[in-house]
């Protein structure tokens, strides 16, 4: 998280980092099913498996990482909404 975020923002705590989009996606739903606020953070590598960034020719990994935070008061809602079955 960037200073400027750390400092400012009212969403602190990191509950979870998912990588890819399908995780973040199952996570997210999760979430927004409890009621939880939340905001992500991505961070993407371009490029494929082989580390080229030729798109289209070979099948691409999704390497994007996620990280989602939540407010401190929601920290336990969050937990408890993300390992619920």
């Amino acid at each position: 998280m960037s200073f400027f975020h750390a400092l400012f923002s009212k969403y602190k705590c990191l509950i979870y980092t998912a990588f890819g989009h399908e995780k973040y996606l199952q996570i997210v739903h999760k979430l927004r099913a409890a009621g939880v606020q939340f905001r992500t953070r991505t961070y993407s590598q371009q490029g494929n498996q082989f580390g080229s960034p030729v798109f289209g020719l070979f099948p691409r990994n999704d390497f994007t990482q996620y990280d989602i935070y939540v407010k401190k008061d929601d920290e336990h809602k969050a937990q408890m909404a993300i390992h619920a079955k």
